[in-house]
């Protein structure tokens, strides 16, 4: 009896560590992470925010730099909504050029897995992202 309310306990808790490490993170950025092919120096930047608007720009510049302007306020940055569910992510950013849509999943470890599809070029791909806490963001 005691090894079933064991096991059931484990469970439980881990059931809920689990789910914990899939939630969305809005104190900080999503950054993009270069396959091995890649020689570019940009990288891509998403943030999310609780209300569900979603922003990103690309950029060589160093993360710090961005937390000046990179806000939903200003026009820069290509704009969007999103829509989180358990651990799948679905989103559309629409940007002076054109739409980009985005869909897949948070991992454990608070990585963002996308499929990309870019109405603006026809490029699809799978992109990942990690995520970077930044202490300065409000």
């Amino acid at each position: 009896m005691r090894m079933k309310i064991s096991i059931a306990i484990f469970l439980v808790l881990f059931s809920m560590s689990s789910k914990a490490q899939k939630e969305m993170s809005y104190d900080g950025y999503y950054v993009s992470i270069p396959d091995s092919t890649s020689m570019s120096m940009f990288k891509y930047y998403l943030r999310f925010y609780p209300d569900g608007t979603v922003i990103g720009v690309t950029t060589a510049g160093k993360p710090v730099n961005l937390i000046p302007w990179f806000k939903k306020e200003n026009k820069t940055p290509s704009k969007g909504a999103f829509t989180f569910t358990d651990s799948t992510i679905k989103f559309s950013m629409t940007s002076e050029q054109g739409e980009v849509n985005y869909d897949g999943k948070i991992t454990g470890d608070n990585k963002l897995v996308l499929k990309v599809k870019s109405l603006i070029n026809k490029y699809e791909g799978k992109e990942e992202y990690a995520f970077m806490k930044m202490e300065a963001i409000k």
